[in-house]
Order: C-alpha cells, then structure tokens, then sequence
C-alpha cells in the first residue's frame, strides 16, 4: 500500500503543469543562492493516515510524532541548482538508558524550471552510542572506550524529486542506496544495498 501511495506521488508530481513560479507578492516559489532549508519526514503522518484505514484490531490512533529520532536536516544553497546538506543531532533515553550522536555532510545538485524539482548526490554520517547509568551523567562522555558501544558510518548516492505545494514548502521523496559499516562492541559488519538503502519522504521548509 505505502508503495503505491509513494509512487502516486510521483505521477501526481509529474502531471502537474503549474507554471507560475512567483507569488502575487513577486516572491519565487522555488528555492534560491543563500536560502537555507530545514527538513522532517513526513513517514510519521503518512503511516497514522495508513494507520486510520488499519483494522480496528490493529488501529493505533496516537498522533503522529515528528522528534524521533532527534536528528535535524538542514540545506543552505551555494547556487540555485546545488544545496550543502548538514544532519546533526542526540538521542538521549533515560529509559533504556542508551544515548546517539551523529554528524552528517553531503552534496545535493538540483535540475528543473517548474514547481517539480529533480535532485541527487551524495551524503556521509557517521554516529556513536552507548548505554550509560543514568545515576552519573558525568560518565557519558568516556563509556565509548568501555563495552556496549557501537559506531555507525555511513555514505551513500541518492536520488529523488519534490514539488513545490505552495512557496518554499515543498513535499518529495528520495532514494538513497550505498555503503555502512558498523561497529559493536569490536565486531564490524558491512552492508550493501539491503540494508543500505531506504525510501523516504520529505517536508521541505525553505528560507
């Protein structure tokens, strides 16, 4: 179902023919040199509206989260066609009692004169966590050299499209495919393809 609600989203994109690229205000629709973007996936609000037409059995009817996991996005646009993108961000669960960070960079280039934009390029990340004894906060920083840690990196291609809804809002999805390497407590696995590649979808807010 999700698979063929994400490929609706495409062809709608697609077929539409809205050409007008500037407000009534005179203020253009499409992104520019030296607008940032802050992004958010848009899984969370897909899956609860998935969700409604669920069995009652299985419906769960809690409202859509955006803040986990707490990883920002951001773009700042060297040129009209070419984007910096930046992630960042922590995990803390004082439940489980395990903690995240992660920096990621990567290079976006972008092709289209209408509302409907193409994009690809390339990305890193890398990320380190850990359990920690929330009795002594002070011992977060050093755990990574005891047992238990694991480390995340991560680069990829990726490819994808969005469509301007209304101006510097816009709504896309993309597919990334590459390499991870991943590392716990002294073992590595290396993943290709399987679970190196994701679909996702994307609320784009530019500035």
């Amino acid at each position: 179902m999700k698979r063929i609600i994400y490929f609706l989203t495409f062809t709608l994109c697609s077929l539409s023919f809205g050409q007008d690229l500037m407000t009534k205000k005179g203020e253009s629709i499409l992104p520019e040199k030296g607008d940032w973007s802050i992004s958010m996936s848009a899984h969370p609000l897909s899956n609860f509206i998935f969700n409604l037409f669920a069995d009652a059995p299985t419906r769960d009817d809690n409202v859509p989260s955006f803040g986990d996991p707490l990883y920002f996005s951001m773009k700042r646009f060297v040129k009209d066609d070419k984007a910096i993108r930046y992630t960042f961000g922590a995990n803390f669960n004082t439940k489980e009692e395990t903690w995240s960070m992660g920096l990621g960079y990567g290079v976006e280039y972008r092709k289209g004169n209408t509302r409907l934009q193409g994009m690809w390029g390339y990305t890193g990340f890398i990320g380190i966590g850990e359990n920690f004894d929330s009795s002594d906060w002070l011992s977060i920083p050093n755990m990574i050299f005891q047992d238990g840690y694991n480390m995340n990196i991560n680069t990829s291609l990726f490819i994808g499209c969005e469509y301007f809804l209304l101006a510097k809002i816009a709504i896309g999805a993309e597919y990334t495919y590459g390499l991870t390497m991943n590392v716990t407590d002294n073992k590595t696995d290396f993943y290709i393809g399987n679970n190196a590649n994701s679909t996702i979808m994307k609320i784009n807010y530019y500035f």
